[in-house]
């Protein structure tokens, strides 16, 4: 978008338009010195050939610019179909980001018929005089090298910046410009942002492309979604962060476990040649897992990530979304699916580390209460499956789970996904409005994740909510009446953020009705059973065989990720020994040193003591046993070094023990 004060684009002064031609000349002719060649794109050299040497342009004269009726460009626009309004949408929202910088948005088709444009108000006639108007066809043999047009013509994102572009008329314009995939390799159109008069390097682009990329990426993985309601969506990257974001490759999976469809990134994720050689096989002939467990894990663990070798030998990682909409139901369907999995509630939390037996019996006592709770631990130790898992033990549980992640939306867009927003009340809004997380958790439970990257704006959004029980959306004078019971979590110091300002204390004060932590694992003493039930699950509910020195390095790990590293781990080590039992080399790079020496000396059977008593309420009781295990962990079990660090005696540090139910397996007789 031209800037105030700036040139017409449409006024370009004569001497220009001859230089630059002769520069496109010369360049396509190879005389300019290679220098100045090699500072051009090749891909914007190869444009400038195909025009001069196929459509017979003239760089330093007019476009052959061509206009469609508006039937035709209506038939056009009608041929999208849903895709319409998922692209209006996030053109929308890209246009809230790029406008403030003097930018143009258009969609075009395949064949580069402009069908939709945003720009700001009062530059419609500017544009239509240089053709950016919707029914011009944007292609490289109307219009030259220009971003819509090279991008369909490369199938690749193009970055075409000002004498980059063939003609003349052109060169003080930007293009952005990225393509449009649909299922199964179709290609739909192209995104572009362009400006007028750009005054910036051609590196200070390459955000805009990314942007547009990017967008491009929400249209096609959106689309491919709604296009397929009845269908298990398979999402799958080589790296295992990947799954759930925009890089991920997706397959949609019909009822008898084949592929109906994929998106624009499948084929080369699974290493194959052509779309049309992925649509109608079986899901068998591409990872390494059958029918039957696809669907068991379809139905047992959706959402869930876990390890998918392909059958080109590629380590992939996978997890399955289920249909919006029930598949028509079949026989094979019928028989290829497992038995419900039980509800997961708190009770899977006990299974023998004191500090965790303590948290699941404080939560037993208020999750029915109107008390907000308040879940700290580093990243990975199970904040949010503990949040679930209290959840389904309440009396809300036939309500709503509501989960907001305040670290992963951006700041701009938490308020509006938070508290909603009426229609209108603001640049992009959705046209019926948006009801928000907090409406939505209704009856329920709110779940708020990194509540400590929570803005401090909203903070005080959110203290009102709590007092007032109702929520104000965005653009709305009424106020709604709401009933939530607000669970939070971080693995940041509150305490100090609130000392440093960075926190409201008032809020800090109504979220930790009870604060509950969660140990990481490398202080956990029941790591063995964590180990055999993890396993269990990954393996479809079947135990697993572990090998002892495969074990011992498990139990020696310092785990950093906690209990999303150890899942990991073992679901790529199970899948690895394809049923056999599980060897330490099967446990990757990070296991393969030789053993530490407290793995060494430690037995299994003796590295987590037996634990009895973990209901104990007495808190100076949990305390103590928590304090002695702890200290006994960090001294490897080792009796003498941890009565010394203690400051009693091996009789006393045993006498201890006894009391609380914790037998060390080289324990000594107490002495008279």
């Amino acid at each position: 978008m031209r800037r105030e004060g700036s040139v017409d684009p449409t006024n370009a002064p004569e001497q220009k338009a001859e230089s630059h031609a002769e520069f496109v000349r010369r360049s396509c002719a190879g005389i300019v010195g290679s220098l100045l060649r090699s500072q051009t794109e090749p891909y914007v050299v190869a444009a400038w050939e195909r025009c001069l040497r196929d459509h017979h342009l003239e760089p330093g004269g007019n476009p052959p610019s061509e206009r469609v009726g508006s039937k035709l460009l209506e038939k056009r626009r009608a041929q999208l179909g849903p895709l319409a309004q998922i692209v209006r949408a996030e053109m929308r929202r890209l246009f809230g980001q790029i406008a403030p910088s003097h930018y143009l948005l258009l969609l075009t088709d395949a064949e580069g018929l402009i069908l939709e444009r945003m720009c700001e108000p009062g530059h419609e006639e500017l544009l239509r005089r240089v053709d950016l108007a919707p029914g011009f066809i944007w292609d490289e043999r109307h219009e030259g090298t220009n971003g819509p047009g090279t991008c369909l013509h490369d199938r690749k994102p193009r970055l075409v910046h000002r004498e980059e572009h063939f003609f003349a008329r052109n060169v003080r314009m930007t293009c952005s410009a990225a393509p449009l995939w649909g299922p199964n390799g179709q290609l739909l159109g192209a995104l572009d942002a362009s400006h007028f008069d750009c005054p910036d390097s051609r590196q200070s682009q390459v955000p805009t492309l990314a942007l547009v990329s990017t967008s491009t990426r929400i249209i096609e993985q959106s689309y491919f979604t709604s296009s397929f309601k009845d269908c298990w969506i398979l999402r799958f990257h080589d790296q295992v962060e990947m799954v759930n974001q925009l890089h991920a490759a997706m397959l949609a999976v019909d009822e008898h476990a084949r592929i109906r469809a994929s998106d624009s990134t499948a084929s080369a994720r699974l290493g194959i040649d052509s779309h049309d050689l992925l649509v109608g096989r079986g899901i068998e002939e591409l990872l390494d897992v059958s029918p039957s467990r696809f669907f068991a894990d379809a139905q047992a663990r959706p959402y869930q990530i876990w390890p998918a070798a392909s059958r080109a030998g590629h380590l992939l990682y996978a997890g399955i979304w289920p249909p919006q909409e029930p598949p028509p139901t079949t026989l094979a369907a019928k028989s290829l699916a497992p038995p419900p999995r039980q509800r997961a509630d708190l009770a899977q939390h006990r299974l023998g580390d004191p500090v965790m037996a303590h948290n699941v019996w404080c939560a037993e006592r208020v999750m029915n209460r109107d008390i907000h709770i308040l879940l700290q631990g580093e990243t990975g130790t199970g904040k949010d499956t503990f949040a679930r898992a209290m959840h389904q033990s309440g009396e809300r549980r036939d309500k709503p789970f509501v989960a907001l992640s305040c670290a992963a939306i951006p700041e701009t867009l938490i308020e509006s996904e938070l508290f909603g927003y009426d229609a209108g009340a603001f640049t992009g809004a959705r046209a019926g409005g948006m009801r928000g997380k907090v409406v939505a958790a209704h009856g329920g439970i709110l779940f708020l994740d990194e509540i400590g990257d929570m803005p401090l704006a909203l903070q005080a959004r959110l203290l009102r909510l709590l007092e007032e029980k109702e929520v104000m959306p965005l653009g709305s004078s009424r106020p709604i009446s709401i009933d939530v019971r607000v669970i939070s979590a971080t693995n940041r110091d509150l305490g100090r953020m609130v000392q440093e300002g960075s926190f409201r204390k008032d809020l800090y004060y109504r979220l930790s009705g009870l604060v509950l932590t969660l140990p990481p694992l490398r202080e956990r003493c029941d790591m063995e059973r964590l180990v055999r039930a993890i396993s269990a699950e990954e393996n479809g509910g079947l135990p697993v065989t572990i090998a002892p020195d495969a074990l011992g390095a498990l139990l020696a790990h310092c785990w950093p990720g906690n209990i999303r590293e150890l899942r990991n781990t073992l679901a790529t080590a199970i899948a690895l020994a394809s049923g056999q039992q599980l060897e330490r080399r099967h446990l990757g790079p990070a296991f393969a040193a030789a053993d530490p020496p407290a793995a060494r000396e430690i037995k299994p059977s003796s590295f987590c003591p037996a634990v009895a008593g973990s209901n104990d309420p007495n808190p100076l009781a949990v305390a103590e046993r928590e304090r002695l295990l702890l200290e006994l962990k960090r001294r490897h079990w080792n009796a003498t070094a941890t009565a010394a660090a203690l400051g009693i005696s091996r009789n006393t540090l045993y006498r201890k023990l006894r009391r609380h139910g914790v037998r060390l397996a080289s324990e000594e007789p107490a002495e008279s």
